[in-house]
């Protein structure tokens, strides 16, 4: 793909998305501002969530030209998240409390396909109703991967991705990873092999920095973690995967792994990192780069 987006094949281009936008208006703010500092080139909103609505209905909705689709199906640990579709109970995705479980596991096993298909759209249309024109789906906490039972929701997130001609945040290179059984190879081997043969593009890897360090994580100790993970990039289209926020009230309320979420934010603003990518040339690219190939590739 580097070669039909203007690069040579051994060049490292990376997409450095932030998750989770819509999730705190702390969280806004900061993507808003990493965005005004060409510190992230995508964004991945979590429709379900109240502050999504913060950003969909604002003024500047058709300015944000760079943001994708978190589909979502769990709630927060410490946060209910209820669906966006409506016009039927979905009862298998949901608790007493007409809320998304918080389980992912029960997700896998328990989730009825056809309540999932309907959930998933009613947040791409959402968006879409907004003004927003999606650059990408992607999924909140793997939740459509199969990692935890290894049955995944991913065959109907390539339905969405062909009918709305989005490409999917499911890198090539997770067929490497010692994390995956034989079984999950297989499968993702599947699924890859038919969003090609669907004209659906996919990335080639997935970085990020451990989550949830603690109280005890030092700033520079992180810092030369991140600069490490830069440094060994491969060719190819990688995506850095990060959740920066400012630190609020409604941010710890939801999380206790909040102060990582801060120093990520701190870190993409750091001086010394904006050389880095310099130094290392490497090239940010981002999703919508990523879609607008696959549309013209499909003639749309």
């Amino acid at each position: 793909m580097n070669s039909k987006l203007g690069f040579e094949e051994s060049d490292r281009l990376l997409i450095i998305n932030a998750d989770d936008f819509g999730i705190t208006e702390g969280t806004n703010k900061a993507i808003q501002e990493l965005f005004k500092q060409a510190a992230i080139t995508s964004t991945s909103i979590m429709i379900p969530c109240l502050s999504a609505s913060d950003v969909l209905d604002s003024v500047n909705i058709t300015t944000i030209e760079h943001a994708g689709i978190h589909l979502t199906l769990s709630s927060e640990e410490k946060q209910g998240l209820k669906p966006v579709y409506y016009e039927e109970t979905l009862h298998s995705l949901v608790n007493s409390d007409y809320e998304f479980f918080s389980d992912i596991a029960y997700i896998e096993s328990n989730a009825d396909l056809n309540e999932v298909r309907l959930e998933l759209e009613a947040q791409i249309n959402y968006a879409i109703s907004k003004g927003l024109d999606p650059t990408h789906l992607d999924s909140h906490a793997g939740s459509i991967m199969g990692l935890y039972t290894g049955r995944d929701f991913l065959e109907v997130a390539l339905d969405l991705c062909h009918k709305y001609q989005l490409p999917l945040n499911l890198p090539r290179r997770i067929l490497r990873q010692p994390f995956i059984n034989e079984v999950q190879r297989e499968r993702f081997t599947k699924v890859i092999t038919l969003a090609k043969r669907r004209g659906i593009l996919l990335i080639d890897d997935i970085i990020s920095l451990p989550y949830c360090l603690g109280t005890n994580a030092e700033y520079d100790t992180v810092k030369a973690q991140f600069i490490t993970m830069i440094e060994s990039l491969k060719p190819g289209i990688t995506q850095l995967t990060v959740h920066p926020s400012i630190i609020t009230e409604a941010l710890k309320a939801l999380t206790s792994c909040y102060l990582d979420r801060e120093m990520e934010f701190r870190l993409l603003c750091d001086f010394d990192i904006v050389q880095l990518f310099k130094k290392e040339n490497i090239k940010l690219v981002s999703w919508k780069e990523v879609r607008d190939l696959q549309r013209y590739d499909n003639g749309t």
